[in-house]
């Protein structure tokens, strides 16, 4: 993985650690403001973490989408303050609990950027124009990085999630595989929802609000 500091403050202890979704870059992320540390991980083509988090006296994790897998596994063995998932859970890729195995086949083997960001944006597309995207190729081959990394860790265990975010008109991970999975989990989260589309944070301003969602 990559990583990249989106936030420094040296007069605060808290950090927020982000393990972004597949195809993210830190231009999708630079509208969100934060008065403490924030930095991003992102690019599966590599899956590994090193990261030093020794100085911090708060530390809170937050995955999006395919992070969610991510995280649950290279992350499980550290002490979070706070975990939450966002549009994504453990599994990944799965019948049930993720988006389909025949689904995600088959969009490493037709890839389409313009169509993804359809998909990803939604309506808000527009807001999105700036954002950088890698080359197909690279996009390609991070997809089939997720899918060797999901097919050899396909067990449920990992991180148990404090509070779980589902974008109700996500059209890229299905909203029922989150309500599949984490109903399952014991204990089980706060699960928030939201009429929002996979990428949801073109509606928040800053991380800490993101952090303090709650069910409403």
């Amino acid at each position: 993985m990559k990583t990249y500091t989106l936030h420094t403050n040296q007069n605060s202890k808290e950090l927020i650690l982000f393990l972004s979704g597949f195809a993210s870059h830190y231009s999708h992320y630079t509208h969100l403001q934060s008065q403490c540390n924030v930095i991003l991980c992102y690019d599966y083509r590599d899956i590994s973490l090193d990261i030093d988090m020794s100085q911090f006296e708060k530390v809170t994790l937050i995955a999006y989408s395919m992070g969610v897998c991510v995280a649950s596994k290279i992350c499980k063995d550290i002490q979070f303050h706070t975990t939450l998932a966002i549009n994504g859970t453990n599994m990944g890729i799965d019948k049930l609990y993720g988006i389909h195995p025949i689904l995600f086949n088959q969009t490493i083997k037709n890839f389409n950027l313009a169509n993804f960001k359809k998909a990803l944006f939604g309506n808000h597309i527009s807001l999105a124009q700036n954002f950088f995207f890698d080359t197909t190729k690279s996009l390609i081959d991070e997809l089939i990085s997720l899918r060797n990394f999901c097919n050899e860790t396909s067990e449920e265990s990992g991180i148990t999630w404090d509070k779980v975010l589902i974008s109700k008109q996500d059209s890229i991970f299905p909203p029922q595989s989150c309500y599949n999975f984490f109903h399952l989990q014991k204990p089980q989260p706060i699960i928030i929802e939201r009429n929002l589309v996979h990428y949801p944070f073109f509606s928040f301003q800053t991380w800490e609000e993101i952090c303090m969602l709650h069910a409403s």
